[in-house]
């Protein structure tokens, strides 16, 4: 009975990781709207410069639509005085 008690303790602990773990991820996401630049940037609309990091997304976005305004969503580090992001999902945005 004793074995029985912990394994559904160890259980519900492993759910509840599981659960946790997504919005943990989320509470890092940032909007940004800006310019994608020839540079393969962003320029905010508040005229910070974010460099795409090279993913798919991130790739996607700046072959595909430089000149064009986005929105996208994403994550960003600071590495030294550069603002990076790993963008997760963008979408264009008609003038």
């Amino acid at each position: 009975m004793e074995r029985r008690k912990i394994t559904v303790i160890a259980g519900l602990i492993v759910m509840a990781i599981l659960l946790i773990q997504p919005l943990a991820a989320a509470a890092g996401s940032t909007t940004i709207q800006g310019e994608v630049n020839d540079s393969y940037q962003i320029v905010a609309s508040d005229g910070q410069v974010y460099e795409v990091t090279d993913t798919t997304e991130g790739n996607d976005l700046v072959e595909n639509h430089m000149g064009e305004k986005v929105k996208v969503t994403g994550t960003v580090e600071q590495e030294g005085d550069t603002k990076v992001i790993t963008i997760t999902t963008f979408q264009v945005i008609e003038e």
